[in-house]
């Protein structure tokens, strides 16, 4: 008919222009997703990050795990169907979705800098959160062009058999998520992975720009109750008294990869630190990693006093490391008959270090020699 309408490229320019931002768009996708899949308990913490500090909504939290895998999946799928040229048409709906969802957020995050990190490549590639933005700006981009030239682009095969097939693959990916929750990442990228010497990425390069830090001090008028901010400038004397201090950033310098590894015997009131001197031991330590008792997997617990006692019969020392408090911690060694000497660590740090509760690492002068899930530690040999 001669009314017809050809929904085909019309020349081969526009076809080679639809080809690759196909092609460049699913790569970026497949790669997002990819990273993110390797470590789905870290892409949930990150989450949860946004849950408080942008929206607000801690009472979030409890859900981020759902969305931490359902995600990556999402992207894969969306990746593998643009490279692969499989229902192209519902993948340019997805790309399309979560570009809209996600450019206003990235760009609130650069305006108010309201996290450090927003985690899109995972802790494979880390990007300021104006980067992050100008990023999602230029897929917006793609993801309009690819969406409005999805007419364009024919199925080669079958409905079915397309959709049976990214179907598959999205539930592959779910259960290689599955298989890297009850174990570790297959592919380490944070800075405590196997190998790494913990106090060289510790080190602030002699020529490092340092990070300029405001004291802002709340003190309170003990005759009126009035509570006021002060610096080292203004600083006030009596009727005011110390209430809190908090720390503003007016410049920010170079972070050590590895910068708040710390280890303070719980209770101690100096708070003196244990890991210089621990990092030096050349006796090798089991650390039995737990960042909150309360969390931890009822049937690692049941496993402290074997690690304990396999330690020693291997001529190794034994610690535990936690961010709990001192009755938590009296609490599970009862419980569970343990003599393990506990420190305390940042909470962060030790999701950080291992993705388990609990996890365990080896300790060798200052190096991490292995790394286990409860589930994957072995005591036979």
């Amino acid at each position: 008919m001669e009314n017809t309408i050809n929904l085909k490229p019309t020349n081969k320019l526009s076809s080679i222009l639809i080809f690759l931002c196909r092609i460049f768009v699913g790569v970026i996708f497949c790669y997002s997703g990819f990273v993110k899949a390797v470590d789905p308990t870290g892409l949930s913490y990150k989450i949860g990050d946004y849950f408080i500090y942008v929206f607000n909504m801690p009472w979030m939290v409890d859900y981020t795990m759902p969305m931490a895998i359902i995600l990556p999946a999402l992207e894969l799928t969306a990746g593998i169907m643009l490279i692969f040229h499989l229902r192209v048409k519902i993948a340019a709906w997805i790309l399309l979705f979560l570009m809209i969802v996600f450019t206003p957020i990235t760009f609130y995050i650069a305006f108010y800098d309201a996290v450090q990190d927003c985690g899109c490549f995972g802790d494979a590639i880390k990007l300021t959160n104006w980067q992050t933005f100008w990023k999602d700006v230029i897929l917006l981009a793609l993801a309009i062009f690819i969406f409005t030239t999805r007419k364009r682009l024919e199925n080669p095969l079958s409905d079915n058999v397309e959709r049976a097939i990214a179907v598959v693959f999205f539930c592959l990916v779910i259960g290689f998520e599955h298989f890297t929750l009850r174990h570790l990442p297959i592919i380490d990228y944070r800075p405590y992975k196997i190998g790494n010497y913990i106090p060289e990425l510790m080190e602030f390069p002699p020529d490092a720009p340092r990070e300029v830090i405001e004291h802002i001090f709340i003190m309170k008028n003990t005759e009126t109750g009035e509570e006021k901010e002060f610096t080292m400038d203004n600083y006030p004397e009596a009727p005011w008294t110390f209430v809190d201090r908090k720390d503003k950033v007016i410049e920010k310098g170079y972070i050590p990869p590895i910068h708040d590894f710390t280890m303070i015997v719980p209770g101690d009131e100096t708070n003196y630190d244990y890991a210089p001197m621990i990092l030096e031991e050349e006796k090798p330590i089991y650390f039995v990693v737990m960042h909150k008792l309360e969390k931890a997997d009822e049937d690692g617990l049941l496993m402290l006093k074997d690690i304990e006692n396999y330690a020693k019969r291997k001529g190794c020392n034994v610690a535990a490391l936690t961010s709990s408090n001192l009755d938590a911690i009296n609490q599970i060694k009862d419980k569970y008959q343990t003599s393990i000497q506990f420190f305390n660590s940042d909470d962060i740090t030790l999701k950080t270090i291992v993705r388990a509760n609990p996890g365990i690492f080896l300790l060798e002068k200052g190096t991490i020699k292995d790394k286990w899930n409860y589930r994957d530690f072995n005591m036979d040999n």
